[in-house]
């Protein structure tokens, strides 16, 4: 493998596809929004409290998924210590589960009167390519929530398959010499706009200094 090798979103997912590898488009960003809910929002009322779990039984859930997808404890290290700790309890627990995307059991469960997290077909729903405002964004019966508006409008134009083409060029990279001469580094820098629109690495730090300092050359 030369070092002038780099991948696009494109080629993480193409138009119209719905997943890879298990990985359902949009989740990771779902997986976050449950996260925000269950660990950083502060709870006024009651229904703020029943949004909040079911948000960190929804996140519980899909942690498998954001391990795998994202390299997890390969790429990236957690930055906080209480997703840290439920990361290991899942994946100490579920670890040899298939990926999978819960997409269908939420739509049932709302659609029921349940109070549910959130899941990729709440980000980017049926054959959105590219992340699009609340308003542009098919209806459900979550798009009053307030933080995935906020999600929704800071993703806005973010093609999917970004952050796992950053994860692809991380891993091209650190297997060359000098890393950040690469081709599949100077891709990550290019993508890293999107990549800070996403808010992920918000949660996550690189493993390898140089990824780290690229990141923080983007910020």
């Amino acid at each position: 493998m030369t070092n002038d090798c780099c991948v696009t979103p494109e080629q993480i997912m193409g138009t119209s596809q719905q997943s890879a590898n298990g990985h359902r488009k949009g989740t990771t960003s779902a997986f976050f929004l449950n996260a925000e809910w269950a660990l950083r929002r502060t709870l006024i009322t009651d229904q703020d409290r029943l949004q909040a779990e079911a948000c960190k039984r929804m996140l519980r859930r899909q942690m498998v998924d954001i391990v795998r997808s994202n390299g997890v404890g390969d790429l990236f290290d957690w930055r906080d210590q209480d997703i840290a700790e439920i990361c290991l309890e899942e994946m100490a627990g579920r670890g040899e589960e298939e990926v999978q995307g819960f997409d269908d059991d939420n739509q049932e469960a709302l659609a029921s009167g349940e109070v549910c997290g959130f899941t990729g077909e709440d980000l980017l729903p049926g054959a959105q390519d590219f992340g699009a405002s609340a308003a542009q964004t098919a209806i459900s019966s979550h798009r009053t929530d307030a933080l995935l508006q906020e999600h929704l409008e800071r993703q806005r134009g973010v093609r999917k398959g970004t952050f796992g083409a950053f994860c692809a060029n991380y891993r091209l990279a650190r297997t060359q010499p000098d890393p950040a001469a690469t081709a599949a580094a100077a891709m990550m820098l290019e993508l890293m706009p999107h990549v800070n629109q996403l808010g992920y690495l918000q949660w996550w730090v690189c493993r390898d200094a140089w990824a780290e300092a690229l990141v923080a050359v983007a910020a």
